[in-house]
């Protein structure tokens, strides 16, 4: 179900921009919405007490698939076959999988320390961590987007309502399911890779594609800020 909501339902909904905005700014969008999950996405599941083991699942297998997805997607919505070298997409999701978690092992491996105790103390450590995520993606855009600040505005909005609908969706179909797996299969269908989607963007579009990749991470992180201070 998780792989449904994430390949299917988000990138049906993200289609509706092309009436509403220009074509590069609809492949954006399409482009953002239709990428895997982010592995950064279990900060948040721990954070809405869901289950990590299905959101890291869904971000891993999203991940290895979006290979032959995000290509299909994005044919499938602009009529035309992205341009990128797929060598270098691999080697992203790599960095993306393998790194944090050999990193992660190694220190459990190697670092000697009474983890329940330090676990205790991660909140603000994981705070800064997603802050980083953020910045460092949405960093090579913030010239871009100074210079057209109402249509990105706008298109925050819109993003930010198809996400809303897409939670609210992904709810209803996986409610049998018990919260903890639910909240999880909701964070991970929202939470898109903005990494995965500036390097194909970049790559396939050139800069004037940023608009839409950083309003769906800005929008992303409003939605979940937002259901967590209502929960």
């Amino acid at each position: 179900m998780g792989l449904l909501t994430a390949f299917v339902l988000v990138p049906v909904l993200a289609l509706s921009a092309k009436p509403f905005f220009s074509s590069i700014i609809y492949a954006g969008t399409v482009l953002a919405l239709c990428c895997p999950s982010a592995i950064a996405s279990a900060f948040w599941v721990k954070a809405f007490k869901g289950d990590i083991a299905t959101a890291l699942v869904m971000g891993i297998t999203t991940n290895l698939l979006s290979i032959v997805t995000v290509p299909a997607t994005m044919l499938i919505a602009i009529g035309t076959a992205l341009n990128v070298d797929i060598a270098s997409m691999i080697v992203n999701l790599a960095e993306i999988i393998l790194v944090p978690m050999t990193a992660s092992f190694l220190v459990r491996r190697f670092v000697h320390l009474d983890w329940n105790r330090a676990c205790s103390y991660s909140s603000r450590a994981e705070l800064g961590m997603l802050a980083l995520v953020v910045w460092g993606s949405i960093a090579p855009g913030v010239e871009y987007v100074r210079n057209n600040i109402a249509e990105f505005v706008l298109l925050n909005a819109f993003i930010l309502g198809i996400l809303a609908l897409a939670f609210t969706l992904t709810n209803l179909l996986t409610k049998r399911f018990g919260h903890e797996i639910v909240i999880s299969i909701q964070i991970a269908t929202t939470v898109k890779n903005a990494a995965l989607s500036l390097v194909i963007g970049l790559t396939a579009f050139g800069p004037q594609i940023l608009a839409p990749l950083i309003a769906s991470l800005i929008a992303q992180n409003l939605l979940l800020i937002t259901a967590k201070a209502l929960t």
